[in-house]
């Protein structure tokens, strides 16, 4: 990973004045702290202080600097770097519009080839702005339901995104001795989820970070500062990853990145294994993520054709470009962010061919692009649940699994859901279909408007129950 740029516009900070526009420039994804916690049981890991290295390197992987000074048991109080300053000023100015996110969590991954959910990762990018306005202390943070629920009134999802990032650890990639190192950190030493749950807003949730990934937010003097309502607007972990490396890079000189391709998959948090085809990781991923940003960002996202590094036919890496943008285009994305969702993504499909066509229903169906894949469909019935909760039956629901989303004879695409007997099929077609079709329609920005149930074939058997208008 190869990156560009430098900051605009950069002036000295007092302790009482810290700067509040948007992220500064990412030198290296990794600054001066000192990682107590990862040193523990990460044999030859040593782990430096501001003071023990002029430049910040932290993180030395060989084992073989044994030499080099060791952090003290009883170190001073530590002192807080130019981001958690930021962090503090923002959040007691803006509260939750503003966040606050260190350049070396930005450009982490996940652990292991694992992937945190697109609600946990907000929920993380929340907590970690709490942990800011407080300067990154080590101790048990408090975060009212509210704040990471949104419409969503019930306590499941919020818990399960906090023990999704409980059980999840980061890789942070940084300089040492001329070569990459790597730190692996748990991020949540702890959090607690009381027997009987309370539904209420005013309701908290309590967690506590690490050492060690508090002190990498603790010392960073390289944020980015992401929008609130921008970033839960977000509705993909790959167009969320681009928008937070965006928005640490957009206001720089020359704000390019240069990222090989197994760590444009890392950052973008691509399932180990899938999409291997570049062709097919730019079609299912990159460029549907670049369409989503700059609909939603105060910048666009660009991955120039000529930029792109090439060993045969093979590309090695390419270049990514944030350029801010002109007044007018703020607006319209302003605009946009303000609009309901619902046809948010027909509005963007609708910006890439602006002749009206002869034909609308064909051209429409072209543009839709290919068929969603097994997680896709997941995740779609996933969002249609949540919006369903307390209009159709939980019972029925839990009697309903995704199979797939399939071209509908009548035209447009259609949701088919497998029913485990007919009977759970006659019921959800005849009292719920509508809610059903409607939910679908609106998650989808109308790409997806109908649902068909099949009975799940048990022996050589099976039944088959399509929509009223099949």
């Amino acid at each position: 990973m190869a990156g560009t740029g430098r900051r605009k516009a950069r002036g000295t900070v007092a302790e009482e004045s810290v700067p509040s526009d948007a992220a500064a420039p990412m030198a290296s994804p990794m600054t001066a702290g000192r990682i107590a916690e990862s040193a523990k049981g990460a044999p030859g890991l040593v782990v430096l202080g501001p003071q023990d290295l002029a430049g910040g390197a932290v993180i030395d992987g060989d084992g073989a600097a044994a030499t080099l000074p060791a952090v003290g048991g009883e170190a001073a109080a530590p002192v807080a770097g130019l981001t958690a300053r930021v962090a503090s000023a923002t959040f007691e100015r803006d509260g939750y519009k503003h966040l606050i996110k260190a350049a070396e969590a930005v450009y982490s991954y996940p652990a292991n080839g694992t992937r945190l959910s697109l609600p946990a990762q907000k929920m993380l990018n929340f907590m970690i702005h709490l942990a800011g306005s407080q300067n990154f202390a080590n101790k048990l943070y408090r975060m009212p339901k509210r704040v990471v629920r949104g419409n969503h009134k019930g306590n499941e999802r919020i818990f399960d995104a906090l023990k999704e990032i409980f059980d999840s650890s980061l890789v942070v990639i940084g300089p040492f001795r001329g070569r990459r190192s790597r730190a692996e950190l748990r991020i949540l030493s702890s959090y607690v989820r009381p027997e009987e749950e309370e539904d209420s807003d005013a309701a908290d949730i309590h967690f506590q970070f690490t050492d060690a990934f508090l002190e990498i937010q603790r010392s960073s003097q390289l944020w980015a500062k992401l929008s609130g309502p921008a970033m839960v607007k977000v509705t993909s972990t790959y167009a969320l990853k681009l928008y937070e490396i965006g928005m640490q890079r957009y206001q720089m000189d020359y704000p390019s990145l240069e990222l090989d391709i197994d760590t444009l998959r890392k950052l973008m948090n691509v399932p180990e294994g899938a999409y291997k085809d570049f062709g097919i990781l730019r079609t299912r991923t990159i460029d549907r993520a670049i369409a989503e940003v700059n609909q939603l960002a105060p910048f666009r996202v660009s991955m120039p054709e000529d930029k792109m590094k090439r060993k045969g036919r093979k590309i090695e890496a390419v270049t990514l470009e944030f350029l801010a943008k002109d007044e007018e285009e703020a607006a319209e994305t302003y605009l946009e962010r303000e609009r309901h969702s619902a046809g948010r993504r027909a509005r963007r499909i609708g910006k890439v061919d602006t002749v009206a066509p002869a034909d609308p229903v064909e051209v429409g169906l072209a543009d839709l692009g290919p068929l969603p894949d097994a997680d896709d469909v997941t995740a779609l019935w996933a969002a249609v649940l949540h919006a369903l909760k307390g209009k159709v039956p939980a019972p029925l629901l839990a009697e309903l699994e995704p199979d797939r989303v399939e071209e509908a004879p009548q035209g447009g695409r259609r949701l088919v859901l497998m029913a485990r007997n007919a009977a759970v099929a006659d019921t959800a077609r005849m009292n719920h279909w509508p809610s059903l079709k409607s939910a679908l329609s609106s998650l989808t920005g109308g790409l997806i408007e109908d649902v068909a149930f099949e009975v799940a074939a048990r022996k050589a058997k099976a039944a088959k129950v399509a929509s009223p208008e099949t």
